[in-house]
């Protein structure tokens, strides 16, 4: 599954990263919800800054980690088994902080943007990206998969605001529910 995941998210998430990000090429990230750890990998080429990854699966951590070995063994990169509710990193560490597909699942999501409010560096960066953006079209996923909340671009900028982030940006891919939200610390 996670395989198939890197595989099958990849080019929603280049779109995110290559069309309305912008690195200068030395920032430090960190990937929560990395999953396989493709996105880690995505960021490694492109920035020379430390690239890190949380996810609560001990599964996706393990895939993350073996995608990612020479990173990690260089020290580029650290990959950890964690929750967005408790992130084991230093207050202000990153640059830009991405949640790619993973939002869905949070359960207390305005204080979980706070936390990665709390690990961004001052003018940094917090990224939304998911390829769904309404309940309707969705629902084989949300029928599978319970606790599965699908939020439209205007609700993560509500709960954005709420929790503290300045100058949201709003992104749709035409003709797919694909939407990426960026907020400034």
């Amino acid at each position: 599954m996670l395989k198939g995941m890197n595989y099958g998210h990849q080019k929603m998430a280049l779109w995110c990263i290559d069309n309305h990000i912008k690195l200068s090429g030395n920032e430090d990230v960190l990937d929560i919800g990395c999953g396989g750890g493709q996105n880690i990998a995505n960021f490694l080429k492109r920035t020379n800054g430390k690239v890190c990854g949380i996810d609560y699966s001990p599964a996706s951590v393990s895939k993350s980690l073996k995608k990612n070995k020479k990173a990690v063994l260089k020290k580029r990169s650290k990959i950890v088994q964690a929750d967005v509710s408790v992130i084991p990193f230093e207050d202000k560490t990153f640059d830009l902080v991405t949640a790619f597909e993973t939002i869905y699942f949070w359960e207390d999501i305005i204080n979980n943007f706070k936390e990665v409010k709390r690990v961004l560096k001052p003018n940094g960066k917090f990224m939304v990206c998911n390829e769904s953006s309404k309940m309707e079209g969705n629902e084989r996923w949300t029928n599978i998969l319970e606790n599965m909340r699908i939020y439209t671009a205007e609700e993560i900028v509500d709960m954005m605001l709420q929790a503290g982030f300045i100058d949201i940006e709003t992104y749709q891919k035409a003709k797919t529910q694909h939407i990426c939200v960026i907020g400034k610390k």
